[in-house]
């Protein structure tokens, strides 16, 4: 096909008949299961393990799906529902799958996530708890030194997506490692604690220095780039998930259980007398708002904000730092500033009315929409989260009936058709990235990671104009 062929195809107008041949038998193919979620959240954490209390096919597949984007290995247990489970309930299946993981692989947490079928025969997280014996918050460390931490959460994949299990997990470790009756500077049980009353301008915080940080799925790369930017302010950072290292760390000499890496259970419980925590994400429901929890519960002031990714959302989050830590922009940050608006000068002509259809989490699309107006690029997606591609591609389509076809799709690798059907370059971001090497290194947030980004956005748009064009390469 020639170059002029393809160009007239790509931004034509394409006729309802046709429309309708093209349309995906999978409507929301960017959900991936909810366990798989906190199955994240959990590795995480120091010594930290997944206990799925379901069948071993989701197990399964989520291992085999995080793997394939994080390329390391994932231990995930399961309680192995059979025939009998279902009809019976899994109670003694948990019992006997929590023992052995506990004896194998002697963790300081595990994490139980009901499945679907678990949920479905009425075994959610409070009949985990009671199956196994648990309070809210997990064994009681003085019966057991060696016994982990057990926290339930409840993530049957009809109820949400792997953002909503992942956020999930993290209000659980933040219920359980922070009770309410915990005195925040020694950890120890008081049943006296009452912060209701706290504010932001009263609360004395034991831990001045430190902050309580909930990200959103974010990568490692991105993870440990944002624990630089905190350290830059003079803070120390708690990662409520930090999976910096365990999915994402050296060669092993030799075979182990469990990675290294990961926030220790010992930190997380330091989380109730940080000086605030900083949430990070788009939409957040009360009930899946860690930081709202500790905030509540302990007088931890909260501050969320979007992804920060572009200009204006990075000074947005950094002036929290700022109020933080009472220290103005460090000069090595404020140099990356620099450098990005001089390459938004330089890289304005490739970019300033072009169309990028956006698809994915609502955490990154929302982020990704603000950063493309700043830069002159209108973003194209549906209603709602932008991650059914029933609907991103009616919207592509309808754009280009309207005589504005997009230029560039920007998502994860499940936007390969579409990208393919629009005949337009792919910008891989978020999750999953199967089809490419370093997702788990992609990096797209603060200054130094929305250079990155737009730099793949502008290299992305040139390649396709020397794709269209018969001279090939020369000076753009």
């Amino acid at each position: 096909m020639s170059i002029e062929t393809r160009t007239a195809e790509r931004r034509a107008p394409v006729s309802a008949a046709a429309d309708a041949e093209r349309w995906e038998v999978t409507r929301n193919a960017c959900i991936v299961c909810s366990p798989l979620g906190a199955t994240i959240v959990f590795a995480g954490v120091e010594r930290g393990m997944t206990l799925l209390h379901g069948s071993q096919g989701c197990a399964t597949y989520i291992r085999r799906y995080t793997i394939s984007h994080f390329r390391e290995p994932l231990d995930v247990a399961s309680s192995s529902f059979t025939e009998e489970s279902a009809v019976f309930g899994g109670a003694n299946n948990l019992r006997i799958a929590l023992a052995n993981v506990v004896k194998e692989y002697k963790p300081a947490l595990v994490g139980v996530a009901t499945t679907c079928l678990a949920e479905t025969i009425g075994e959610d997280a409070a009949s985990v708890r009671g199956a196994l014996g648990l309070g809210a918050d997990g064994f009681a460390k003085s019966a057991d030194a060696d016994a982990p931490l057990v926290v339930a959460v409840s993530t049957p994949s009809y109820r949400g997506s792997h953002r909503d299990g992942f956020r999930a997990a993290l209000r659980a470790l933040a219920e359980a490692t922070n009770p309410k009756n915990a005195n925040a500077t020694t950890g120890a049980e008081t049943g006296k604690a009452d912060f209701s009353s706290f504010s932001a301008e009263t609360r004395s915080a034991p831990f001045p220095s430190t902050v309580a940080v909930f990200p959103a799925m974010i990568s490692p790369a991105d993870i440990r780039s944002l624990k630089a930017i905190f350290e830059a302010y003079g803070l120390d950072p708690i990662f409520a998930t930090d999976y910096s290292d365990t999915l994402d760390g050296g060669p092993w000499k030799a075979h182990r259980l469990l990675p290294e890496g990961g926030t220790p259970v010992a930190s997380l419980s330091r989380m109730k007398g940080a000086a605030a925590s900083v949430e990070m994400g788009a939409g957040l429901s009360p009930e899946l708002s860690a930081a709202l929890y500790l905030e509540t519960a302990h007088g931890v002031p909260r501050k969320s904000c979007g992804l920060p990714i572009g200009v204006e959302a990075t000074d947005a989050f950094l002036a929290s730092l700022e109020a933080v830590s009472g220290k103005p922009m460090p000069r090595s940050i404020a140099a990356e500033r620099a450098r990005l608006l001089d390459s938004y000068v330089d890289g304005h002509k490739y970019v300033f009315g072009k169309r990028a259809l956006l698809y994915g989490d609502v955490d990154f699309v929302e982020a990704l929409a603000l950063f493309l107006r700043e830069i002159g690029i209108e973003p194209v997606f549906p209603e709602g989260e932008g991650r059914d591609f029933f609907q991103a591609e009616a919207a592509a389509r309808q754009s280009a009936a309207d005589g504005k076809p997009v230029d560039i799709v920007i998502g994860s690798s499940k936007g390969y058709k579409t990208a393919g059907k629009l005949d337009v370059p792919l910008v891989r971001i978020g999750f999953p990235v199967h089809d490419r090497f370093g997702g788990q290194r992609m990096r797209s947030l603060g200054y130094g990671g929305t250079q990155e980004l737009f730099d793949r956005i502008v290299n992305a748009l040139i390649e396709r104009r020397q794709e269209d064009n018969h001279v090939g390469y020369t000076y753009y």
